[in-house]
């Protein structure tokens, strides 16, 4: 038998017109087929010993910051917030994060918030109006301008009257 100069499609792979006209668009089970066998390479021998996928320890999530209007930026890497930040000299390697602030209590760059060794450190950049931190306890702590200080998970910055929340995104988000 001669093979055509085209592809022919298996049945029913094209609908098939209605008396309309219209294709029938009807939802068909796929025919059954088996998959293929292979027999085992020369040699082989099935082993009682199974092999384990290499666990890891959960980690908790990523630190976050979260704010009023929908922001939420992960801290993957160093961030530096104000109304129109600029990297910060000594961190040229921070992300800069406007924050939309109508009252303008925020400063252009207002401070430098960075994960290390799993803790979140926040740095007040000289700010107009500071940095507070308000602890998930309800303690609050003014930042000395130019001094790291480490800030506890749950915590709300007070940058100025702008607040941001810090807290650990979820494994799945990360």
């Amino acid at each position: 038998m001669e093979s055509p100069d085209f592809i022919v499609p298996p049945p029913g792979l094209i609908p098939e017109a209605t008396p309309t006209g219209e294709p029938d668009r009807t939802a068909r089970e796929a025919p059954a087929r088996a998959l293929p066998a292979f027999p085992p390479p020369p040699g082989f021998r099935p082993s009682d010993e199974r092999i384990e996928a290499p666990t890891r320890t959960p980690q908790p999530g990523a630190w976050r910051l979260r704010a009023s209007g929908g922001l939420e930026v992960l801290l993957l890497r160093p961030v530096v917030l104000g109304r129109d930040p600029s990297p910060d000299a000594a961190r040229p390697d921070a992300a800069p994060i406007p924050l939309a602030d109508p009252a303008r209590s925020v400063s252009k760059t207002h401070a430098l918030v960075e994960v290390v060794d799993d803790r979140v450190v926040v740095t007040d950049l000289h700010s107009t109006n500071g940095t507070r931190v308000l602890s998930p306890d309800g303690e609050a702590g003014e930042l000395d301008p130019g001094r790291p200080v480490e800030v506890p998970g749950g915590a709300t910055l007070l940058l100025g009257e702008y607040a941001v929340r810090l807290d650990r995104a979820p494994l799945h988000t990360v």
